[in-house]
C-alpha cells in the first residue's frame, strides 16, 4: 500500500484518518504527531489554545495504535485528534474558563461529553480558547488575549467557541468540541468557514450545573458535516445524569443519516432573509441567495418567508445577563480580580444581578411561548434557510465592528440566539466568501429532535458545493 506523509495527515478528515488506521496506512500515532506539529506552526499566529498536553495525547495514541492493531477499535473515532473548549473541565487539564478566576492546577473532575469522547477513543490534544466564561460571541478578553481568524489574522475568529473554530479551520485536531448558549458554535464556524452544529438540546447530556438551563447547547465544529456525525455518534444519547431536558429513547446513527440522507431534493423550504428585523451586509446576502438558489437546483422546494415573530434580543439577555451573573458571584471576586476581569462581562453582571424574580419569569415565559411558535411554523416547513451571520469577521479585539457601540454584542449576531431560545437544532455549512476572502455561513433550522433534516440537508450541499479550505494562517 501506499504510504501517507506527514503533510496528508494534516489535511485528513476523522472519516479518512479512521479508514487509513483501518487499513494500516496510518496510525493514531502518526496523527497525533502530525495534529500536534500544526499546532506548534499555527498555534502562535492565531492564539487558538488554552492548554496543549502533547506527552498525554501520544500516550493516548499510543493505546489507540494498539486497539487498531488488534482490530479492536473503540469505534471509527478512535484515535481522532480532538479538542474541549476551556469551558468544559478535562481531568489533567487547568480549567481556566477564559477568565482570572478560573483554576491553575489540572482539574480532577469532567463532564459526560467528554468521558463519552474518551470512551470512543478520541485523543484529547488540549483546550481551546473561549471569552471569559464565554459571556460574547467573540473570543478575546484580558485573561486570554486575542483568537484571530485564520482567514485574516486581522479579523475576529468569533465565540464563544472561537478556539475552537480556528483549530478547525486548520486542521489541527479533526473533532472540536464547542458550547452555544446564543450561537457559540456556530458564529465562530461561520466566521471561520467550518461546519457547526447545535443539536437539538438533550441530544447531549446537560450533566453540568449552568444557570442558562436549556440555552446551553454542546455539539462539535469540524471541517465537514461527516465528522461531525461521527462526533454526535460518540457522545449523544440518554444519561441519568441529565440535568436538564430529555433525550428520545432511539438515537440515530447520524452517520448514516449524513451518508444515506435524502438531502434537499422534495425538502420544503423556509427561506428568510432577514427574519423580518435584521440588517444583513450586501455581499453575505448575496452570498446566501445564490445558496438557496443551489438547493432549489438540487430539488428543494423554496418558499421565501420569515417565521412571524419579533426580535426576541431582550428575553435572551434578561436570561444570559442573570444566568452570568450567577456564574460570577459564585467566585465572589475581589476588588483586584475585578480589574483583571472583562469590563463587558462586570457591566452584565452589574445588570443581571438587579433583576427581579418576575422579569426572570416573563422571560423564560417569552422562551416558552417562541418555541411553542416556531415549532407550529415547523408544521408547515421541513427546515429553515437563513443566514447563520448578517456580517463577515470584522476586526480583531473590539466587541463592535469599526469600534462602535451598542446594547449588546447580540446586535450583530440577530440570527443564532433566537434558537436557543427554542432549543431546535441550527447548523452552518460554509456558502462562498466575501471579496476580502472572509467566509460566509448558511444556516438551517429544524424542529426539536429532527436534527438528521439539518445534518442531511448540510451533508447534501457541502458535498455539492464544497468551499475552499485553508492550509495556513494567512497574515493580515
Amino acid at each position: 500500500m501506499n504510504a501517507v506523509t506527514k503533510t496528508d495527515l494534516g489535511e485528513m478528515t476523522a472519516a479518512e484518518l479512521s479508514d487509513l488506521f483501518a487499513t494500516g496506512e496510518a496510525s493514531p500515532v502518526e496523527a497525533t504527531r502530525t495534529a500536534l506539529d500544526r499546532i506548534e506552526r499555527f498555534n502562535p499566529s492565531v492564539n487558538a489554545f488554552a492548554y496543549v498536553v502533547a506527552e498525554a495525547a501520544l500516550a493516548d495514541a499510543k493505546a489507540s495504535e494498539e486497539r487498531w492493531r488488534k482490530g479492536e477499535p473503540l469505534s471509527p473515532i478512535d484515535g481522532a485528534p480532538t479538542t474541549i473548549k476551556e469551558l468544559t473541565a478535562v481531568k489533567g487539564i487547568p480549567w481556566r474558563r477564559g477568565s482570572i478566576l478560573g483554576g491553575s492546577e489540572p482539574s480532577t473532575r469532567e463532564i459526560e461529553i467528554v468521558e463519552r469522547l474518551r470512551a470512543a477513543g478520541a485523543t484529547i490534544l488540549g483546550t481551546t480558547t473561549s471569552p471569559e466564561f464565554g459571556w460574547k460571541g467573540l473570543t478575546h478578553g484580558p485573561a486570554t488575549g486575542k483568537t484571530l481568524n485564520p482567514w485574516h489574522t486581522g479579523r475576529a475568529s468569533g465565540g464563544s467557541s472561537g478556539g475552537a473554530a480556528v483549530a478547525a479551520a486548520l486542521n489541527m485536531g479533526v473533532l472540536h468540541e464547542g458550547s452555544d448558549g446564543a450561537g457559540s458554535i456556530r458564529i465562530p464556524a461561520s466566521f471561520c468557514g467550518v461546519f457547526g452544529i447545535k443539536p437539538t438540546f438533550g441530544w447531549i447530556p446537560a450533566d453540568a450545573p449552568s444557570a442558562l438551563f436549556e440555552l446551553a447547547h454542546r455539539g462539535p465544529l469540524t471541517r465537514t458535516v461527516e465528522d461531525a456525525a461521527l462526533f454526535l455518534n460518540a457522545t449523544t444519547g440518554w444519561s441519568p445524569r441529565a440535568l436538564y431536558g430529555h433525550c428520545p429513547s432511539s438515537v440515530p446513527d447520524w452517520r448514516k443519516v449524513v451518508r444515506e440522507g435524502t438531502g434537499a431534493k422534495g425538502m420544503k423550504l423556509a427561506f428568510s432573509r432577514t427574519l423580518g428585523y435584521a440588517r444583513v451586509d450586501p455581499q453575505v446576502a448575496a452570498g446566501v441567495e445564490r445558496a438557496v438558489q443551489r438547493l432549489a437546483d438540487m430539488g428543494a422546494i423554496i418558499e421565501e418567508v420569515d417565521p412571524g415573530f419579533a426580535c426576541p434580543q431582550e428575553t435572551l439577555l434578561t436570561l444570559w445577563y442573570a444566568a452570568q451573573a450567577k456564574a460570577i458571584a459564585a467566585f465572589n471576586p475581589s476588588d483586584e480580580q475585578k480589574a483583571k476581569m472583562d469590563p463587558g462581562l462586570l457591566k452584565i453582571c452589574a445588570e443581571g444581578a438587579s433583576y427581579s424574580a418576575l422579569d426572570y419569569l416573563a422571560a423564560r415565559q417569552a422562551r416558552a411561548d417562541l418555541t411553542v411558535h416556531m415549532e407550529l411554523f415547523f408544521q408547515r416547513y421541513d427546515a429553515l434557510v437563513l443566514p447563520t451571520m448578517p456580517l463577515t469577521a470584522f476586526e480583531a479585539g473590539v466587541d463592535f465592528p469599526g469600534g462602535g457601540e451598542g446594547r449588546d454584542w447580540s446586535d450583530w449576531s440577530p440570527f443564532t440566539y433566537p434558537f436557543n431560545l427554542t432549543g431546535q437544532p441550527a447548523t452552518t455549512v460554509p456558502c462562498g466568501f466575501d471579496e476580502d476572502g472572509l467566509p460566509i455561513g448558511l444556516q438551517f433550522v429544524g424542529p426539536s429532535f429532527h436534527d438528521a433534516t439539518v445534518l442531511s440537508l448540510a451533508a447534501a450541499y457541502q458535498a455539492a458545493h464544497p468551499e475552499q479550505v485553508i492550509c495556513e494562517p494567512r497574515e493580515g
